[in-house]
Parts: structure tokens; sequence; C-alpha cells
């Protein structure tokens, strides 16, 4: 049986997929045919924020709940999970900072390299996070006031 942890840890990844995924088709739509933008009218900002809310932020925060559920006695097979998420997010963001010098300029929103790097950190912070769940395998710490006397 699958534990909640293991749960919650492969939703992260899943959302941290779909976001990379999300964000390569939009930018790629937004460069459009020849470099040329898409022949429509198109509202970047509003599909921007609408990808980050909907898979960007809630699969960091999935992966910060799942450091939470496991911080305690950690876990090799989620901390190899949370480090794939997050090396997955660095990759992902990488290639979306290779494709945005070819947005036109009139598509262009310049909230997009800030969240860009901030993703980045969050992607370092998934893996540190993957890390110390690895390294904490076996080992039971017991919660601040919890300790037998």
């Amino acid at each position: 049986m699958v534990k909640l942890e293991t749960s919650v840890s492969l939703a992260s990844l899943g959302l941290i997929v779909m976001f990379v995924l999300l964000m390569y088709s939009f930018i790629s739509f937004i460069i459009g045919p020849q470099s040329q933008g898409p022949d429509i009218v198109v509202q970047p900002e509003g599909v921007l924020i609408q990808v980050v809310s909907i898979s960007a932020a809630p699969g960091i925060i999935l992966a910060g709940i799942t450091y939470g559920l496991v911080r305690y006695y950690g876990s090799r097979k989620i901390g190899i999970i949370l480090c794939i998420s997050g090396i997955v997010l660095i990759i992902g963001n990488i290639l979306i900072l290779s494709m945005i010098p070819k947005i036109p300029q009139i598509l262009f929103v310049p909230g997009i390299i800030p969240l860009t790097y901030g993703l980045l950190a969050g992607g370092i912070g998934i893996i540190v996070l993957g890390i110390i769940v690895i390294m904490r395998e076996g080992k039971v710490i017991r919660p601040f006031g919890e300790e037998n006397f």
C-alpha cells in the first residue's frame, strides 16, 4: 500500500512536470511560426498567472508538505522523488530562459524573467529538501518536547 508521503511527492512531481510542459507549449505558441507571434490576439499575462497558479505553486507547496511529513524519519524513495522534481523544475526553467529572447517584443511579459529565476531557486530548494530527506533515512529524530526522560 502506498503511503501518504509517497502519494504527495508523486503529485508534486506530476504538477512540476505539468508546469514545464505548459510553459514550453505556451512560449512556443507566443513565439509562433517563423518567430512572428501568433495570428490571434493573446493576453500572455493572464495565461502566465494561470499556469503558475495551477501547476508551479501547488507543486512547490506539495514538495514542502512532503518534507514536513517525512522530516523526522526520512525516506530514500521520497528523497529521490523530490530530487527528480527539483531537477525537472531547473531543467524546464533553463529551457524556458533560452526561449524568452525569441518572444516578439509586443507579447513580452516583463515578469517572466524574475518568475523564471524564482522558480530556479525553488528547484534548488526542492533538491536540498530531497537530499535532507535521503540523509535522514533510518534516523528517528523526535520533535522538541517529545523526549523521554
